[in-house]
């Protein structure tokens, strides 16, 4: 019973750490008597301590500042501020198919953007690093992975996953769009690896599907006949390694993926509890290509981007169009992150913009949030966006742009 003195100047701020009790609780002493410590805390409520229950105490010479409510996530526009010296990247080789990770913490000064990009149709995934967002350098081509590499998902997690390894990437294996009806259970055409420094990869394999609750199904025409690799995936750190089909956010792993019939291209929804075998869940699809005559009549799919706001909103920005998917940019928003409702200002970026930088191609959205607005690393605003452009006319001059939201 650390904290049973017979006497104490009263005045004097003593900090107690109780059996039970989370928190240290804090007290201006009055005096000590029978057992206990009276006082006052910061608000000058009256506080008796019992010195049974306490096992350390800390002097101290003020009651601690509280600590600032943290401000709630401000809800992006769907329309967004375009970079006027777009693209912000283009190197010799393709750059599409983008995925940007931000963080100022952990990675290197110079390079505390990191973006993973398509470079060759055929197979092949790069890294390049940038200090802005805007000024960006090649790094290095992906190694470990298997070699018709394409579509790349990667995630970073400080504390590794659980598993030791800070990068997880998810990618499609461009060598196949359906499964093999004699080994039901595997994806062959999604892979995941792991990485200590998101080049060099190791533990590559292909993912495995609940049978019961498929991703993927052996039959022609269906919706979810092929699949050309994941949309985007979610990590919920806190969530437990188990798999919960009923509450879809409340799983430790969230993958939406793209889906095709083999003409039209769409979104669905899985779940994992360790990134490797999964459970589709939600509606078939969850994001539903448009209606006929809309811009997105045939294809609302490829590379997206999710962002959950707050427990009861989310936003997406996907890929679409009539012809290709790569004709335009949309953006729609959930109260549940299953059922969506675009945005009737869609396309929000689009090759129709009269935008000759990406007049031939536009798609891929990679959306960030930065509570402390990239925390001087570059434009200060909460959101941003780097998209895929090519111009009219050209199946190699793809590049990468970039793109502000205005919300304060």
């Amino acid at each position: 019973m650390p904290c049973c003195f017979k006497k104490v100047t009263p005045g004097t701020i003593i900090g107690f750490t109780l059996l039970g009790v989370s928190e240290t609780v804090y007290v201006r002493v009055l005096n000590v008597s029978n057992g206990c410590v009276n006082g006052l805390d910061a608000n000058s409520a009256f506080v008796t301590i019992d010195c049974s229950k306490v096992t350390s105490i800390q002097y101290t010479n003020a009651f601690p500042s509280p600590t600032p409510p943290i401000p709630p996530q401000p809800s992006p526009n769907c329309e967004w501020d375009e970079f006027v010296g777009n693209p912000v990247y283009n190197p010799a080789t393709r750059a599409y198919y983008n995925r940007v990770l931000y963080d100022g913490m952990n990675f290197a000064a110079s390079e505390v953007y990191k973006m993973w990009y398509d470079f060759d149709g055929n197979g092949g995934i790069a890294l390049a690093t940038s200090p802005d967002g805007t000024t960006w350098t090649f790094q290095s081509n992906m190694i470990g992975l298997a070699a018709r590499q394409r579509h790349s998902k990667v995630l970073y997690d400080p504390d590794g996953f659980g598993i030791g390894s800070p990068y997880r990437i998810w990618y499609w294996d461009s060598q196949y769009f359906q499964i093999d009806p004699l080994f039901p259970s595997v994806l062959r055409m999604i892979r995941t690896a792991t990485s200590t420094d998101g080049i060099t990869w190791t533990n590559d394999q292909t993912l495995i599907q609940d049978t019961t609750s498929p991703l993927i199904v052996p039959i022609a025409l269906a919706p979810n006949y092929e699949s050309v690799g994941p949309a985007d995936i979610l990590y919920y750190p806190d969530n437990p390694a188990v798999v919960d089909p009923v509450n879809p956010f409340n799983n430790r792993y969230v993958m939406y993926y793209s889906i095709d019939n083999g003409s039209d291209g769409q979104i669905a929804l899985a779940v994992s509890s360790d990134g490797i075998s999964w459970t589709r869940v939600g509606p078939l699809p969850v994001l539903a290509k448009g209606t006929a005559g809309e811009w997105d009549d045939r294809y609302a799919t490829g590379q997206a981007s999710v962002l959950q706001i707050s427990s009861n909103e989310f936003v997406m920005w996907y890929s679409g169009g009539r012809l290709d998917t790569s004709e335009g940019i949309g953006c729609a928003r959930s109260t549940d992150g299953i059922n969506w409702v675009k945005s009737p200002l869609n396309p929000v970026f689009s090759i129709n913009d009269g935008v000759p930088w990406r007049s031939g191609r536009n798609y891929t959205p990679s959306v960030l949030y930065s509570p402390t607005k990239f925390d001087g690393n570059g434009d200060a605003v909460f959101y941003k966006l780097w998209m895929t452009g090519a111009p009219a006319g050209s199946t190699s001059d793809l590049n990468i742009g970039y793109a502000t939201n205005s919300v304060t």
